[in-house]
């Protein structure tokens, strides 16, 4: 009887310590879990407030993109109103790289510019947009410039001229810095059945 009253108390006193292992096994995982949901938001919270700031560009099918090392610009055509056209431009900079404001007072060759082939066809109405504006600032080598520093969004108003289908190709331009390089985006715009669109040159 004495052993028998020994092994029910040692089987007790397994089941016991498998309880409180099976107890702080449960409590253990619930504060992992705990803690995994919390970084979870946080970490979701975080990268919501840092993509508020900058929101990568979305690609449509007949934007012209060129990705360089030092930027990204995207070019596209949206209609506005009987024949005009906004021709908006985003410029995306990488790296501290820096160009020439197009609202630049004096003539810089490495300005900003918009430049278009065949005025007969298609021409641009009033002056480019630039938002957000870019501030005057002094260079010690240039004097005083309106530097572009910041993710830039430009936009053109154009005017079509005439009803029958052309292409009219053109460019944007300017010297991106430090690099020093003088860079040319071109691309068509091809007008047909009274819709006007945008499309690679040599596409």
């Amino acid at each position: 009887m004495k052993s028998k009253s020994k092994g029910f108390h040692f089987i007790n006193l397994k089941s016991s310590i498998m309880n409180n292992s099976l107890f702080y096994g449960l409590a253990l995982l619930s504060f992992n879990y705990n803690c995994t949901n919390v970084n979870s938001q946080e970490i979701a919270t975080n990268a919501t407030a840092q993509d508020s700031v900058y929101v990568g560009p979305t690609h449509f099918s007949d934007d012209v993109v060129r990705d360089d090392k030092l930027y990204t610009s995207i070019i596209r055509v949206d209609k506005k109103q009987n024949n005009e056209y906004v021709l908006s431009v985003q410029m995306n900079l990488k790296k501290d790289a820096y160009f020439v404001s197009p609202n630049a007072k004096r003539d810089f060759s490495g300005k900003f510019t918009l430049v278009l082939a065949n005025p007969d066809k298609i021409a641009t109405k009033g002056t480019i947009t630039e938002t957000p504006l870019s501030k005057e600032e002094l260079d010690k080598g240039e004097g005083l410039v309106n530097w572009v520093r910041k993710n830039t969004n430009y936009k053109q108003t154009l005017k079509v001229l005439s009803n029958e289908k052309f292409e009219v190709s053109g460019h944007i331009q300017f010297t991106i810095e430090p690099r020093c390089t003088m860079e040319k985006v071109p691309f068509i715009l091809s007008y047909e059945n009274g819709k006007l669109t945008l499309k690679m040159d040599g596409c």
